[in-house]
Protein backbone atom coordinates (compact mmCIF):
# COMPACT_ATOMS: atom_id res chain seq x y z
CA UNK A 1 0.00 0.00 0.00
CA UNK A 2 1.32 3.39 -1.05
CA UNK A 3 0.80 6.23 1.43
CA UNK A 4 1.08 10.03 1.33
CA UNK A 5 0.56 12.50 4.17
CA UNK A 6 -0.01 16.25 3.89
CA UNK A 7 -0.61 18.90 6.52
CA UNK A 8 -4.24 19.95 6.55
CA UNK A 9 -5.69 22.64 8.81
CA UNK A 10 -4.98 21.46 12.38
CA UNK A 11 -4.08 17.90 11.42
CA UNK A 12 -3.06 15.76 8.48
CA UNK A 13 -4.67 14.15 5.46
CA UNK A 14 -3.60 10.57 4.93
CA UNK A 15 -3.91 9.32 1.34
CA UNK A 16 -3.61 5.61 0.63
CA UNK A 17 -3.75 3.50 -2.51
CA UNK A 18 -1.80 1.84 -5.23
CA UNK A 19 0.36 3.61 -7.79
CA UNK A 20 -2.57 3.52 -10.24
CA UNK A 21 -5.46 4.57 -7.94
CA UNK A 22 -6.30 6.21 -4.64
CA UNK A 23 -8.40 4.07 -2.31
CA UNK A 24 -8.65 6.20 0.82
CA UNK A 25 -8.37 9.82 1.94
CA UNK A 26 -8.79 10.30 5.68
CA UNK A 27 -8.17 13.03 8.24
CA UNK A 28 -6.01 12.65 11.35
CA UNK A 29 -6.21 15.12 14.21
CA UNK A 30 -2.47 14.86 14.76
CA UNK A 31 0.25 16.39 12.66
CA UNK A 32 2.26 13.79 10.78
CA UNK A 33 5.44 14.21 8.80
CA UNK A 34 4.63 15.04 5.18
CA UNK A 35 5.24 12.32 2.63
CA UNK A 36 4.35 12.77 -1.06
CA UNK A 37 3.78 9.08 -1.99
CA UNK A 38 4.08 7.62 -5.49
CA UNK A 39 1.96 7.51 -8.66
CA UNK A 40 -1.71 8.48 -8.26
CA UNK A 41 -1.19 8.84 -4.51
CA UNK A 42 1.42 11.52 -5.24
CA UNK A 43 -0.95 13.18 -7.71
CA UNK A 44 -3.61 13.20 -4.97
CA UNK A 45 -1.07 14.63 -2.49
CA UNK A 46 -0.31 17.55 -4.84
CA UNK A 47 -3.98 18.19 -5.62
CA UNK A 48 -5.03 18.07 -1.96
CA UNK A 49 -2.36 20.62 -1.06
CA UNK A 50 -3.57 22.83 -3.92
CA UNK A 51 -7.15 22.47 -2.63
CA UNK A 52 -6.01 23.33 0.92
CA UNK A 53 -4.27 26.44 -0.42
CA UNK A 54 -7.37 27.57 -2.36
CA UNK A 55 -5.81 26.86 -5.78
CA UNK A 56 -7.92 23.83 -6.82
CA UNK A 57 -11.67 23.21 -7.00
CA UNK A 58 -11.80 19.73 -8.59
CA UNK A 59 -9.74 16.54 -8.49
CA UNK A 60 -8.70 14.35 -11.39
CA UNK A 61 -6.68 11.51 -9.91
CA UNK A 62 -7.85 7.91 -10.27
CA UNK A 63 -10.06 6.51 -7.51
CA UNK A 64 -10.82 2.92 -6.63
CA UNK A 65 -13.71 3.10 -4.17
CA UNK A 66 -14.37 -0.33 -2.76
CA UNK A 67 -18.00 0.27 -1.79
CA UNK A 68 -21.43 -1.26 -2.36
CA UNK A 69 -23.41 -0.42 -5.50
CA UNK A 70 -25.77 1.77 -3.47
CA UNK A 71 -22.92 3.74 -1.89
CA UNK A 72 -21.28 4.15 -5.30
CA UNK A 73 -24.55 5.57 -6.66
CA UNK A 74 -24.70 8.02 -3.72
CA UNK A 75 -21.03 9.01 -4.04
CA UNK A 76 -21.22 9.55 -7.80
CA UNK A 77 -24.24 11.82 -7.33
CA UNK A 78 -22.52 13.63 -4.46
CA UNK A 79 -19.45 14.27 -6.61
CA UNK A 80 -21.73 16.30 -8.91
CA UNK A 81 -22.26 18.84 -6.10
CA UNK A 82 -19.88 21.62 -7.07
CA UNK A 83 -17.24 23.49 -5.14
CA UNK A 84 -18.93 25.98 -2.80
CA UNK A 85 -22.35 24.31 -3.09
CA UNK A 86 -24.23 22.25 -0.50
CA UNK A 87 -27.03 19.69 -0.65
CA UNK A 88 -29.26 18.23 2.06
CA UNK A 89 -29.45 14.53 2.82
CA UNK A 90 -33.08 14.56 1.62
CA UNK A 91 -32.25 16.29 -1.65
CA UNK A 92 -29.42 13.87 -2.33
CA UNK A 93 -31.84 10.99 -1.66
CA UNK A 94 -34.30 12.49 -4.16
CA UNK A 95 -31.55 12.87 -6.76
CA UNK A 96 -30.77 9.16 -6.65
CA UNK A 97 -34.45 8.24 -6.89
CA UNK A 98 -34.99 7.32 -3.24
CA UNK A 99 -36.90 10.31 -1.77
CA UNK A 100 -37.37 8.68 1.65
CA UNK A 101 -33.74 7.55 1.86
CA UNK A 102 -32.14 10.39 3.84
CA UNK A 103 -31.02 7.97 6.59
CA UNK A 104 -29.51 5.65 4.01
CA UNK A 105 -27.63 8.64 2.58
CA UNK A 106 -26.30 9.42 6.07
CA UNK A 107 -25.19 5.82 6.46
CA UNK A 108 -23.36 6.00 3.12
CA UNK A 109 -21.62 9.20 4.25
CA UNK A 110 -20.40 7.33 7.36
CA UNK A 111 -18.64 4.88 5.05
CA UNK A 112 -17.03 7.40 2.69
CA UNK A 113 -13.47 6.19 2.12
CA UNK A 114 -12.30 9.38 0.39
CA UNK A 115 -13.33 12.47 2.32
CA UNK A 116 -13.15 15.79 0.46
CA UNK A 117 -12.81 14.01 -2.92
CA UNK A 118 -16.25 12.50 -2.31
CA UNK A 119 -17.40 15.77 -0.72
CA UNK A 120 -19.52 14.60 2.20
CA UNK A 121 -18.67 17.91 3.90
CA UNK A 122 -21.09 19.50 1.40
CA UNK A 123 -24.04 17.52 2.80
CA UNK A 124 -26.04 19.50 5.35
CA UNK A 125 -29.30 19.21 7.25
CA UNK A 126 -32.57 20.21 5.57
CA UNK A 127 -32.62 23.36 7.72
CA UNK A 128 -29.10 24.31 6.57
CA UNK A 129 -27.41 23.18 9.80
CA UNK A 130 -24.10 21.37 9.93
CA UNK A 131 -24.64 17.75 10.86
CA UNK A 132 -22.46 14.67 10.97
CA UNK A 133 -18.92 14.59 9.61
CA UNK A 134 -16.14 12.10 10.37
CA UNK A 135 -13.62 14.93 10.78
CA UNK A 136 -15.91 16.82 13.17
CA UNK A 137 -18.14 19.82 12.61
CA UNK A 138 -15.28 22.30 13.06
CA UNK A 139 -13.37 20.77 10.13
CA UNK A 140 -16.61 20.60 8.11
CA UNK A 141 -17.10 24.34 8.66
CA UNK A 142 -13.47 25.04 7.72
CA UNK A 143 -13.91 23.13 4.45
CA UNK A 144 -17.15 24.97 3.63
CA UNK A 145 -15.48 28.30 4.47
CA UNK A 146 -12.52 27.39 2.24
CA UNK A 147 -14.97 26.83 -0.63
CA UNK A 148 -16.85 30.13 -0.24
Amino acid sequence: MNKAVCSFFDGSLIIEGREDAVEKVDFSFKRCEENPGLGEVNKAFVQMMEYRDGKRKTFDFALDLKVTDFRMKVFLELMKVGFGETVSYGELARRIGNPKGARAIGNAMNHNPCMIVVPCHRVIGTDGSLVGFAGGLELKQQLLDLEK
